[in-house]
């Protein structure tokens, strides 16, 4: 009789033990980059799980995902990217969820992603990815907005402390790569890259001449490069116009050393605006 009753009993067990598992089970949201991640992070809380796909060291612009990435894509519950100008495999990712291409309500400029590198625009990402996401997961819409609107308090403190730049007279500023134009259309800044939209691209001669011989005339004796890429570009142009090296950085990834020293795309934007106030008076 114990024999039978035990045999009834182990059916019933293992049903429960599944439903305990599907409770304590969490959605999984899949974020492309660093900003991409911190602004989820700062939104969902614990709520949900969330993988960050491109790892520590490298940027956005020449990841590809692997076979183990794309699983991991296809089974997300949401996808949250930056633009389809910037992370092709994530948009054509076919998973079982939603897909959040945070830069929708952000006012393009042609076709560059480089849209999270404006407090101003990073805003409307974080409202956009958190309206997003409570209608995906409305249970949690009361969470999700009160944390949008608490990191978004943050955020707007640096767009005050940027629109600052607006009354400046010098408002040109020399950079390693096209990353900034919606932080100077945002801020009214003038940034002149060296390179085009992807960091790894060389100009000709011609064209770090006209540059030396435009700082030269302008009186720019600044040139910002940037710490997760090659400055080579960057150094040969200030050796040429005699100006000095300062870092600027476009949050496209964060190292480990940043990553273990706390640093976040909040303290790096603090650290660019200290670095643009060098130049832009």
């Amino acid at each position: 009789m114990k024999k039978y009753t035990l045999l009834l009993l182990i059916p019933v067990l293992l049903f429960l033990t599944a439903c305990q598992k599907a409770a304590d089970s969490k959605p999984q949201i899949v974020t492309t980059f660093e900003p991409m991640y911190e602004f989820t992070k700062a939104i969902v809380g614990d709520k949900v799980d969330i993988v960050n796909i491109v790892p520590a060291n490298q940027e956005a612009h020449d990841f590809e995902p692997s076979a183990k990435d794309m699983t991991t894509l296809t089974n997300a519950d949401a996808i949250v990217y930056n633009s389809k100008n910037l992370e092709k495999w994530a948009s054509s990712a076919k998973n079982k969820g939603i897909k959040i291409e945070a830069s929708t309500p952000v006012e393009k400029i042609g076709d560059d992603p480089h849209t999270w590198v404006s407090p101003k625009s990073a805003l409307l990402e974080v409202r956009y990815i958190a309206e997003e996401l409570s209608k995906k997961f409305p249970e949690y819409k009361e969470d999700f907005t009160k944390n949008a609107d608490s990191y978004m308090d943050k955020l707007k403190k640096i767009d005050q402390d940027f629109d600052q730049l607006k009354t400046a007279k010098n408002k040109t500023f020399i950079t390693q790569h096209e990353a900034f134009a919606y932080l100077g259309r945002d801020y009214g800044l003038t940034p002149v890259a060296i390179t085009g939209l992807d960091p790894e691209m060389e100009p000709s001669s011609s064209t770090l001449i006209k540059l030396r011989d435009e700082m030269r005339k302008s009186n720019l004796n600044t040139v910002y490069s940037e710490e997760n890429s090659s400055s080579k570009l960057a150094e040969t142009l200030a050796r040429e116009a005699g100006a000095r090296l300062l870092p600027i950085n476009p949050v496209e990834g964060l190292t480990d050393e940043q990553k273990k020293a706390g640093e976040s795309y909040l303290t790096i934007m603090e650290e660019n605006l200290r670095a643009l106030k060098e130049t832009i008076k």
